[in-house]
C-alpha cells in the first residue's frame, strides 16, 4: 500500500501544488514593499513554525516526503556517494583517521584501550605459564 501510494503520480501532483503555494506565498511576500514587508517573513515563518507543531498530519507528511526524497537521493546517486566517500578517506594520512576515530568514538576508546591492554597481558601471563609448567 505504501510502494502504491508513492508510485501514484497523483500524490506527486499534490506535492508539487502544496510546494507551488509555498513558494508562490513567499515570494508575494518578499516582493511588497519594504515598509510593508518588514515583519511579514517573521511572521510567515513563525506561522509554518506551529503548523508544524501543532498538525501530526501534516508532520506525517513532511516526514514521508522527506525519506521518499533521501530514498531517491540515494538510489539515484548512491553509487556516487560512496565513491566520494571512499576517495575522501583514501586521501586521510594516519594522523587523520586517529583523530576522526578519537573525535567519533571519543571516551570510549580510552575503555577499549586499557580492556586490550588487560586482556593482552593476561593472555600473556597465561602462555607464559603454561609454557613454564611443560
Amino acid at each position: 500500500m505504501k510502494g502504491e501510494l508513492i508510485a501514484n503520480p497523483a500524490v506527486s501532483v499534490w506535492w508539487q501544488g502544496v510546494w507551488e503555494r509555498l513558494r508562490l506565498g513567499l515570494l508575494t511576500r518578499l516582493r511588497r514593499p519594504a515598509g510593508e514587508a518588514s515583519g511579514q517573513m517573521a511572521e510567515a515563518l513563525i506561522e509554518l513554525g506551529k503548523h508544524l507543531r501543532d498538525d501530526p498530519a501534516l508532520q506525517l507528511q513532511i516526514n514521508r516526503f522527506a525519506r521518499r526524497t533521501l530514498v531517491g537521493i540515494s538510489v539515484r546517486y548512491g553509487d556516487q556517494i560512496v565513491r566520494l566517500v571512499s576517495e575522501t578517506v583514501k586521501r586521510w594520512d594516519a594522523a587523520t583517521v586517529t583523530d576522526r576515530i578519537e573525535g567519533a568514538v571519543g571516551r570510549d576508546l580510552q575503555f577499549i584501550r586499557i580492556n586490550g591492554t588487560l586482556v593482552g597481558g593476561l593472555v600473556g601471563l597465561a602462555i607464559h605459564a603454561v609454557d613454564v609448567l611443560l
